[in-house]
């Protein structure tokens, strides 16, 4: 009588575990076993309930492990996926954040180049303002009319620092707001990281019960 087997008989065997494919051999050399003549068939059927009850066990046991690695393996494999991705996100952000921080350098730079255009160009005409002003000559008689209110030297000089200083303040507030704006942003992407961890990290590792 020929054995039937199937097809793909091979690799239906080799992906059954091990200690399954054993336990089928000895189911096998114990069928062997009772068509010997010598075989006493009655101790034969009493050890045969047993073995059975035992390859039974074997191989239930032996998928459960199975079933188990297998499960054990997707979650490394959707680990590793998680991780290669949150590398791939922090190494997007990290690009992100080094165009941004040379961005506002560059817009830094020129604000700072601008600025200090306006104060050379604020000091020229300060000079130029104030050369136009100069002490009267001793003794020089004035006509003016009466009522008309005198402005000082200093008084003007007084004025125009008050100006530059306010100038110079306005810059610096300037400067203070872009640095500002800047961490902003930076502390920002930090948070979508955070909270893109925290979504994608909750896989669950319980282990099934054999």
């Amino acid at each position: 009588m020929a054995l039937n087997v199937g097809q793909d008989f091979k690799q239906r065997w080799l992906d059954v575990p091990e200690a399954v494919r054993q336990a089928f051999i000895d189911d096998l050399h114990r069928v062997c076993n009772v068509l010997k003549p010598e075989t006493n068939i009655q101790k034969w059927l009493e050890k045969d309930e047993l073995a059975q009850q035992q390859s039974f066990e074997t191989i239930e046991r032996a998928y459960v492990e199975r079933k188990a690695q297998l499960i054990e393996d997707a979650r490394l494999r959707h680990q590793r996926a998680l991780e290669q991705s949150l590398a791939k996100k922090r190494a997007a952000q990290a690009d992100y954040a080094q165009a941004l921080q040379f961005d506002e350098t560059r817009q830094f730079a020129e604000q700072t180049q601008t600025l200090s255009l306006i104060r050379q160009n604020l000091e020229r005409e300060i000079q130029t303002y104030t050369a136009r002003y100069h002490k009267n000559p001793e003794g020089a008689a004035l006509n003016f009319a009466k009522g008309m209110p005198s402005i000082s030297d200093t008084a003007m000089l007084s004025e125009l620092e008050n100006v530059r200083l306010r100038l110079e303040l306005e810059a610096e507030t300037l400067i203070e707001q872009t640095v500002a704006v800047f961490r902003a942003k930076l502390q920002q992407a930090s948070q979508e990281e955070i909270e893109y961890i925290l979504k994608n990290s909750n896989f669950s590792t319980e282990k099934p019960k054999a």
